[in-house]
């Protein structure tokens, strides 16, 4: 059977150049802009998604964003976990979730630790890292049982930092990973390298995607698949600062 598993950072659901070096005080948007939502759904039912991890999703339950997506495809069920406030939009929460077209059924919900992260702007502002986490779930299609696990990492570079300064971040990733024991893994790791930093994930999973993934050019996002598996991965550009990854895979 041939699954198609994306993974996407919607940025809030609301796309603002993230070039300003003052990216942290920028002003939050007063409504989110239902033009990349409505694309999303587009491109789900296009490109008939069995099961998508999003990172930076609204949360918030009055909005009804992960709603408005469930009800005009046909991913039925899912999870998320609400992480941090928004950093686009005011008066909103955001996380990570997932959608899926099959039941799902554990779930496992948990922080990294936080770095904490700082940095004081040019307008005398001091910010702290938002904690990140991952989510995992078991999806159940006939009579096999897939673990698919997402996740959002820290963003250094916004707080003038390295991911090679913080490895310890990865290693805990990389155990997590361990001992969960994912099929598949998605996220995006803020990071280029990250794969060097994570050596049990190195040498049993492959990355999928491995290409440019913003549209700043930066390969921050990947979906990873056990070594052995067979997959075509593919990008499509959007109206979001990030790529959706697409990844069919045999299982």
């Amino acid at each position: 059977m041939k699954l198609k598993i994306a993974s996407y950072n919607i940025s809030g659901g609301f796309f603002q150049d993230d070039d300003s070096k003052d990216y942290l005080d920028k002003n939050k948007a007063d409504k989110i802009d239902n033009r990349l939502l409505n694309e999303i759904i587009k491109n789900i039912n296009e490109e008939n998604i069995d099961i998508i991890c999003f990172q930076e999703i609204i949360t918030t339950e009055s909005i009804k964003y992960i709603k408005q997506i469930i009800d005009n495809t046909n991913l039925k069920y899912e999870e998320h976990f609400e992480l941090s406030p928004c950093h686009v939009v005011k008066d909103t929460d955001c996380g990570i979730a997932i959608l899926s077209k099959y039941p799902i059924s554990k779930i496992k919900k948990e922080l990294f630790t936080n770095p904490m992260l700082s940095k004081t702007t040019s307008s005398g502002k001091t910010y702290y890292s938002f904690d990140k986490g991952y989510l995992m779930v078991n999806i159940n299609i006939d009579n096999n049982t897939i673990k698919i696990l997402t996740h959002h990492g820290f963003p250094y570079r916004r707080f003038n930092t390295t991911p090679e300064e913080h490895k310890n971040v990865f290693e805990e990733f990389d155990n997590i990973i361990k001992n969960i024991n994912p099929d598949v893994v998605t996220g995006d790791f803020n990071a280029e390298r990250f794969i060097d930093m994570m050596p049990y994930t190195n040498e049993n999973y492959i990355k999928t995607v491995n290409a440019i993934t913003k549209t700043d050019g930066m390969k921050f996002d990947d979906i990873l698949i056990k070594e052995g598996e067979k997959y075509n991965s593919y990008i499509i550009k959007s109206l979001s600062d990030h790529f959706l990854l697409v990844s069919e895979i045999d299982c």
